[in-house]
């Protein structure tokens, strides 16, 4: 009867039950698609070109705010899913982040761990969990939200730095940049009176 009771679990919540960030997915998402934008997206474009969108369906713990979507600027193809939250106290973080890391080393026992980052005071900041081509960095810092000096706590999955799926991406974000410069240069030039330049 319990075996029973697992299995129609299982086949009932696949999204969430099977979700694994071993095959890429990380809190509803993932990492290679294509994100559909909605007219209440909210994004921002970061200093290399490329978009930070809010996800708008996150399938996450109660207790992470929000989740982000590092994406490429004209397909949205997602680089990387970071999930956070932010407290008063690094204390509080460290204490959440301590919850966090026990809980992906429970859930990903094989997955290797370590490349910590540690602070002037050679407190850990940051620590990495990988398999395969797969990176899930946990990472404390100093922050701000809401006009307020907060700490953050960020999980984010994307691929190794220089695997071979990271560096497609990076190619195709270069491409879509280039393109999408073009076409802004062409916009200015059809819209401006170019006599005598």
């Amino acid at each position: 009867m319990p075996i029973r009771f697992v299995l129609i679990l299982l086949l009932a919540l696949p999204g969430i039950v099977l979700a694994d960030a071993g095959s890429g997915e990380f809190m509803g998402y993932q990492l290679g698609a294509k994100y559909q934008r909605s007219p209440a997206t909210r994004e921002k474009a970061t200093t290399t070109g490329n978009l930070i969108i809010t996800a708008e369906r996150p399938v996450k713990p109660e207790d992470v705010a929000e989740v982000t979507l590092l994406v490429t600027p004209a397909t949205l193809t997602i680089g990387s899913i970071t999930a956070s939250q932010w407290f008063a106290t690094e204390d509080e973080a460290r204490n959440f982040g301590r919850h966090y890391f026990e809980l992906i080393l429970a859930k990903y026992p094989a997955w290797p761990y370590g490349w910590e980052v540690t602070d002037s005071q050679l407190n850990v900041v940051e620590v990495s969990f990988r398999d395969g081509s797969y990176n899930l960095q946990l990472r404390l810092a100093k922050d701000s939200r809401d006009g307020k000096a907060m700490w953050r706590f960020s999980m984010t999955l994307g691929w190794l730095p220089d695997s071979a799926p990271e560096r497609a991406w990076r190619e195709s974000s270069a491409t879509e940049q280039v393109s999408e410069l073009k076409g802004l240069r062409r916009q200015l030039l059809e819209k401006s009176d170019v006599r005598g330049l």
